[in-house]
């Protein structure tokens, strides 16, 4: 481990209260997954736009979003939808996934969210 993985380890726990306690998941996830409007999804292009864009809303710095996403990294979260498959506690993207591939769908990619 170099002193930046270090770093981001000692603040990964503390990174993800400060998110939760924003919403920070569920507004990701209403994004990418939205109840009402299906329609207004939007579409996972393998980068964190969509996280920065809510990560600027919510009032973060360039500094500080930027150390948000090297911890959502290293949990792998490496794109707007992996950090709804693989670091949120919940998702109904990641839900919606798990559903299609119960109903018989396994040729369904699991990043359902990215574009093609």
């Amino acid at each position: 481990m170099n002193d930046g993985d270090d770093f981001i380890a000692n603040i990964t726990q503390d990174v993800l209260k400060v998110l939760a306690d924003k919403r920070f998941f569920e507004a990701l996830d209403a994004q990418l997954c939205p109840v009402e409007t299906p329609a207004s999804r939007l579409v996972c292009d393998g980068t964190y736009a969509v996280s920065t864009a809510i990560l600027s809303r919510l009032g973060f710095e360039l500094q500080d979003t930027e150390e948000i996403l090297e911890v959502l990294k290293s949990r792998g979260g490496c794109c707007d939808c992996e950090i709804l498959f693989n670091v949120a506690e919940e998702s109904r993207l990641k839900a919606e996934y798990w559903r299609r591939r119960a109903a018989g769908s396994d040729s369904e990619e699991r990043s359902i969210g990215h574009k093609s």
